[in-house]
């Protein structure tokens, strides 16, 4: 009967250990839980007062491609063929044939040139 005591004793000590594990285990869950969640408040709290400043437009970029164009219309033919496969001369009778029929149209953000040439890209790809 002792024997049968000391080990009711020891099965009883080791569940209350492992209980106090499971306890200390769930209490560790929830700190890492609350952590985690209050982490992710504060980034959305700091992300929601943040001031955005707008974008302006990029007037670099623009000069870039006005130079890109006038490049291809003014560097001679090897270029034009390098950049766009075509010999200069039948570049610029596209380009007439467009405008004369009123098939490409300047508009406020692309110019006719540019749009011949993007068209060509365009074409050279497929």
């Amino acid at each position: 009967m002792f024997i049968s005591l000391k080990i009711l004793g020891s099965v009883i000590r080791k569940l209350h250990f492992l209980i106090m594990d499971g306890k200390i285990i769930h209490a560790a869950c929830m700190r890492t839980t609350i952590t985690v969640i209050a982490e992710g408040v504060a980034i959305i709290e700091r992300e929601r007062n943040r001031i955005y400043i707008s974008r302006e437009p990029c007037i670099k970029a623009i000069a870039q491609r006005e130079f890109y164009i006038d490049r291809i219309f003014n560097r001679g033919d090897r270029h034009c063929v390098e950049q766009i496969h075509m010999k200069l001369l039948v570049l610029y009778n596209l380009y007439d044939v467009l405008t004369s029929r009123d098939l490409l149209r300047s508009t406020q953000n692309v110019s006719i040139r540019e749009q011949v040439i993007v068209f060509l890209q365009i074409i050279g790809r497929n």
